[in-house]
Parts: structure tokens; sequence; C-alpha cells
């Protein structure tokens, strides 16, 4: 990696209702970034080191350590928080998608919550996740992958949409039976 970013904690008591969203390690799920109860903080240049972009790879260092998403636009302006690490590959020999597809397999999170400390709440250092040793082929090899992988993605959403109509469906169906005959 060419870089890895650690922040501060940014204080509850100073959340505010709009501003610069706070991202935290709730918001790390694994292969997402999920954002059901927003936190914000005022704007303040201070914490501009901390302010993240589009794209970028953030992983999870404390608790379920090892979950890794991407940072959607829609999401910014946004801070990083405590014990969320953000990684910035160097653009010129490693794709972004590439290590956070890499990053998403199950190898990867066992690696990381097997070289985690502590016993009741497992932590993961970045010293560790700087060393650990990911798989580079060219960057066309990588643009391949990402492509392939983009699209198995796809198909899998799709599927899961589909199986949510089935759902429907048949509930609906079930429903019409049922009411007919009363």
């Amino acid at each position: 990696f060419s870089e890895i970013i650690n922040s501060v904690a940014f204080k509850s008591q100073n959340y505010v209702k709009s501003g610069h969203r706070v991202i935290r390690i709730t918001n790390v799920q694994k292969g997402k970034i999920v954002d059901e109860d927003p936190k914000f903080y005022p704007q303040d240049s201070k914490y501009n080191k901390y302010l993240l972009d589009d794209n970028d790879l953030l992983i999870s260092l404390t608790g379920n350590v090892g979950r890794v998403g991407l940072i959607d636009d829609a999401l910014l302006p946004a801070y990083l928080n405590q014990r969320v690490a953000c990684i910035k590959p160097d653009q010129s020999n490693v794709d972004t998608k590439y290590l956070f597809y890499f990053l998403n397999t199950d190898k990867f999170e066992f690696d990381a919550i097997q070289n985690a400390s502590g016993l009741a709440q497992k932590n993961l250092s970045t010293k560790w996740l700087s060393k650990y040793k990911v798989p580079v082929p060219s960057l066309s090899q990588q643009k391949q992958i990402v492509e392939i992988l983009d699209k198995a993605e796809e198909i899998k959403r799709k599927r899961e949409e589909t199986i949510v109509k089935l759902n429907e469906l048949e509930d609906a169906m079930f429903l019409s039976k049922y009411n007919s005959k009363i």
C-alpha cells in the first residue's frame, strides 16, 4: 500500500445536525459502507487531512476486523473516524477496485482476524496491515479481474432482486387465494 491513514476520535458530544459526515467503524461492513445512522461534525480545517475522497478504501480495525468497503461520492464530504483505516494504493501499479475485491476475500478476513490482538474486542494494527502481502498482477490483468468480478456482482445483485420479487409474488398469490375463500 502506498499510504494507510489513521484518524482521531471525533467526539460524539460535538456531533451536529449537518456538516461533514463522520465515517465510523459501524459504517464499514463487509463489502460496503452503510449509512443508516449518519453522524455529522462541523467543518474544521484542522481535520482536512482526514477528509475522504470518492472510492477511498476503508477497513475496520476494531471489533469485526478486516471488513472493507469503498466510500461513495454520495456520502461526501466525510471525515475518517478512529479505528477505521483508509488505504490509498499507489495508482501507478495497483487498481483500487482490484485491491477492494482482494481485501474482501474470506482469506484476507481470516488473516486479519488471526492477526488481531485483544480478547474482549479484536484490534488490528495498521503495522500488520502495511506488511500484508497482496498479489499484484499487471494493471491490465487487474482491470480484467475487476471487470469479471463487477459482472459477477451485478448478476448477484439481480438474483437478490429477483428473489425479493418472487417472495412478494408468492405472498400476493397466497393472500389472493386466501381472500377469495373468505
